[in-house]
C-alpha cells in the first residue's frame, strides 16, 4: 500500500467515526424538554436571523475587552418557536446552568460565534459561547452571569 493510500484510508476512517464534522452540522440545538420540539441551529440559520456585535470582557479570559459577534439567543428562540421562563444551558463538558428568559429577553445573551474576527471552535470555548454584553450594562459583569456564559455551548433545554 502506498503513503497515499495510507493517508486517504486514515482520511476516510477519520471522516466515517464523526471526527471532522460536516459544514451542515448544527453548532448547538435547542429543543423542549420532552424533545418534541427541536430546531438544530446552524451557521445558515444563523445567518437568516442576523448578528450583533458587542465590545467586552469576557469570563475566564485575559480580562481586555474583545470584540464578539453572534445572533441573539432570543431571536433563535424565536426561529424555534421555543417559549419557556428558564433554559437549562448545556455545554460540551456536560456543564450544566439554568439561565432565566429574561437574559435572553433583556440583556441581549448571544450567541458568540466569533471572538475578535476568528471563528471560534471547540479548541478555543466554541463553535458557540453564550456572551452578556457587560462592557455596555455593568450589572451584567457579575459572578452570576458569569457562570451563565456558557462557551463549548450544545444545547438549551427549555424548562
Amino acid at each position: 500500500m502506498s503513503i497515499l493510500s495510507k493517508i486517504a484510508a486514515g482520511l476516510a476512517i477519520t471522516v466515517a467515526l464523526g471526527a471532522v464534522p460536516a459544514l451542515a452540522d448544527p453548532l448547538f440545538t435547542i429543543r423542549t424538554a420532552d424533545s418534541a420540539r427541536t430546531l438544530d441551529v446552524t451557521a445558515d440559520m444563523m445567518a437568516r436571523v442576523g448578528s450583533v456585535t458587542y465590545r467586552t470582557i469576557l469570563p475566564g479570559t485575559d480580562g481586555a475587552v474583545h470584540e464578539v459577534k453572534g445572533p441573539l439567543i432570543q431571536k433563535l428562540l424565536d426561529e424555534a418557536g421555543i417559549d419557556a421562563a428558564n433554559y437549562m444551558a448545556v455545554a460540551l463538558d456536560n456543564y450544566e446552568i439554568e439561565v432565566p428568559a429574561e437574559d435572553f429577553k433583556a440583556h441581549g445573551a448571544i450567541a458568540a460565534v466569533e471572538v475578535d474576527g476568528k471563528a471560534l471552535t471547540v479548541r478555543d470555548k466554541g463553535p458557540a459561547w453564550i456572551v452578556y454584553p457587560a462592557t455596555d450594562n455593568p450589572a451584567l459583569a457579575d459572578p452570576l452571569y458569569e457562570s451563565r456564559s456558557v462557551w463549548q455551548l450544545k444545547e438549551l433545554v427549555a424548562q
